[in-house]
């Protein structure tokens, strides 16, 4: 697969989970974690058209999934060229959630200094169980989506004993931002041959606007050029922390979207559900 946001992606479902090309589809599942929307999904090999809901959601149903067991249906693309601009409104009349991410990429000699450094904190691998508990209370503390606790916790879970089993198979690491002996940011780190793919950065709430996303993603990412030649980001395009990772060299080389929504069983007649997908990134 040319896309090397779709491809990255697939690094973690191929680890936890299952992926088959069905023809139409690609068909990614996390048996073990229902609850992960986007390693329960759809990918499309052409962007969604508008009254398409109904056939999606049917194969949706027969190839990933429904109620009880999985309670949202979520697809995603890669968005190129003529097919830029299609048209979302009627999926998000039905409830879906569109978003477009910008991937980014960055090779060594693109690498910058941050210009808004944080000297006052540590950047280290997590390593100790008290490590990963203030991890999973962070996550916990700064969750934005809209999805029920219970199922957000059964989900955060899955994602944490995927990353820490990949970390123990040597495909990558996870580190944190320490401040006094407080985890204030984190970010993941894994790899695909010479490829790495930078997973959930994130900042506490209370220490954002202090340079510590800069310092650690730069940190992060010179390691990380010692096992990869390109360091792959995907962020929000409608959201300012991809201009963070830009101005540290990185630069927007494709795109995706993706749509999500709840399906709790219930008809849909056009409805806003609220929800946010739960993305890794």
């Amino acid at each position: 697969m040319p896309s090397l946001g779709l491809q990255t992606d697939l690094m973690f479902s191929r680890y936890a989970g299952r992926v088959e090309d069905v023809g139409r589809y690609v068909v990614i599942t996390t048996p073990h974690n229902p609850n992960y929307y986007f390693g329960n999904y759809l990918l499309l090999k052409k962007p969604p058209q508008a009254g398409q809901w109904g056939d999606l959601e049917l194969d949706f149903a027969r190839y990933v999934g429904a109620p009880p067991r999985i309670k949202h249906f979520a697809f995603q693309w890669r968005v190129s060229g003529d097919e830029d601009g299609a048209d979302m409104n009627g999926f998000m009349q039905r409830g879906y959630e569109y978003m477009e991410c910008a991937v980014l990429t960055a090779k060594r000699s693109m690498l910058s200094e941050p210009q808004n450094i944080n000297a006052d904190i540590d950047v280290r691998m997590l390593q100790s169980e008290q490590d990963w508990d203030a991890w999973y209370e962070l996550e916990l503390q700064e969750r934005d989506v809209d999805q029920p606790g219970e199922e957000y916790v059964a989900f955060l879970n899955g994602v944490r004993d995927m990353y820490r089993s990949m970390i123990a198979a040597g495909r990558g690491d996870w580190f944190g931002a320490f401040q006094q002996g407080e985890l204030v940011g984190s970010v993941g780190l894994f790899f695909d041959e010479r490829i790495g793919r930078f997973q959930n950065v994130l900042t506490k709430s209370s220490h954002r606007s202090q340079g510590i996303c800069h310092t650690l993603v730069h940190a992060v990412a010179k390691a990380g050029f010692d096992r990869a030649d390109t360091l792959v980001m995907v962020a929000d395009e409608n959201y300012h922390a991809a201009r963070i990772y830009e101005s540290l060299g990185f630069q927007p080389s494709e795109r995706q979207a993706s749509l999500c929504r709840r399906n709790d069983g219930e008809s849909k007649s056009g409805e806003d559900s609220g929800v946010e997908a739960s993305k890794p990134e």
